[in-house]
């Protein structure tokens, strides 16, 4: 299934970020969200080095919330737990950050025994999320156009959803 979105142009705005389907319908949306008044302004001082990335989204059928984990276990490496409520009730997964160099970020998802590796891949534009254990791709993200970004996702299976996929690309977006 294909799903198309245009990220905003400034990093540090709450701007809700819509997911539309082929035939150009909202399926639901991702949105970046500050603790508190302080730390909205923290974030857009020039000497910040200190910037909590937290996501709230939501489709028909799920709600996400991504939100990065304390300041003591996030000292050698980046770590958010990601809230996925459904109609069976909440669940929390962990995402981690396996990146070694920044120019080509990796981040680990871990899902129900799964593992899911987002590797972007800054020459060709494209992100490829596959299964940590074999090279299957479970979902590719293009970027079409640059300014403003402009995003097409296609995945290839249901185990991993749209809004988690957006979620967490939005979220190496804002941290490299």
């Amino acid at each position: 299934m294909e799903f198309f979105t245009v990220l905003p142009i400034r990093k540090n705005t709450e701007k809700m970020i819509v997911i539309n389907d082929t035939d150009h319908t909202k399926i639901g949306y991702v949105q970046r969200k500050y603790k508190s008044a302080f730390d909205e302004v923290l974030n857009h001082l020039p000497l910040s080095f200190r910037s909590t990335t937290n996501i709230i989204g939501s489709t028909d059928e799920y709600f996400l919330k991504i939100k990065e984990q304390s300041f003591k276990s996030n000292l050698f490496k980046l770590k958010w737990d990601v809230y996925i409520t459904s109609g069976s009730g909440e669940e929390v997964f962990l995402l981690e950050d396996r990146t070694k160099v920044s120019t080509n970020p990796r981040m680990l998802y871990h899902k129900s025994d799964k593992g899911y590796v987002f590797k972007r891949d800054s020459f060709n534009r494209t992100c490829y999320v596959y299964l940590k254990d074999s090279s299957s791709i479970c979902a590719q993200i293009t970027i079409e156009k640059l300014v403003p970004t402009h995003l097409k996702i296609v995945v290839e299976n249901n185990n991993i959803s749209v809004i988690e996929i957006l979620g967490i690309y939005y979220i190496m977006t804002l941290v490299y």
